[in-house]
């Protein structure tokens, strides 16, 4: 299963159309790129466990609402996954992976320019971080089943996962060299 499963992975990232193939087999319901994504991390929620610098048992809430909103309803802030360990969460946004990772200019001091829409991502994760430490420290919160919540928000983890390294291969080595160094040093503060 797991294997077939990393046939879809590879091919839903490296065949950009592919995503559309895939939108009823992965029950996206809103037929959209980042939609299909979602659903494929629903279904095999394994793939956070590997290769990645934590571990967690369970995805906890999928569309978590983490905020309260204003008296309107507007300005709910929501997280594609709450994921939690025994003791405490883990936030997870996802991109589409032909989201831009930089912008077409090299900086000063030997890096290169964040593209805007990797620079909002990281915003957007930080704030469902913020706003679920705010929420889950209140009370006690519930899953869609109406399981307790019982991990704790404390400088809870965050992971975004954006971009494809397909967008180096036209670069000359130096400049991808640059990019490379640049999101990592990024990544990693």
């Amino acid at each position: 299963y797991r294997r077939e499963q990393l046939r879809h992975f590879e091919k839903l990232l490296n065949e950009p159309d592919s995503w559309r193939d895939y939108a009823e087999y992965f029950g996206a319901s809103d037929r959209s790129e980042e939609g299909v994504w979602q659903a494929f991390f629903s279904k095999n929620e394994w793939v956070f466990g590997y290769g990645l610098d934590y571990r967690f048992n369970r995805v906890l809430q999928p569309q978590a609402s983490i905020s309260g909103t204003e008296a309107n309803g507007s300005s709910e802030v929501i997280t594609d996954y709450l994921l939690g360990d025994k003791r405490y969460t883990t936030f997870v946004e996802i991109k589409k992976p032909s989201t831009p990772l930089f912008m077409g200019t090299i900086n000063r001091s030997n890096s290169w320019k964040l593209s805007t829409d990797f620079i909002h991502s990281v915003s957007q994760i930080l704030e469902q971080k913020a706003s679920g430490l705010i929420k889950f420290e209140n009370r006690v919160h519930h899953d869609s089943l109406g399981n307790p919540i019982s991990q704790r928000a404390i400088d809870s983890k965050v992971v975004l996962i954006i971009g494809h390294w397909n967008q180096l291969e036209s670069c000359s080595e130096k400049e991808k060299d640059v990019k490379m160094k640049t999101f990592e040093l990024y990544r990693r503060d």
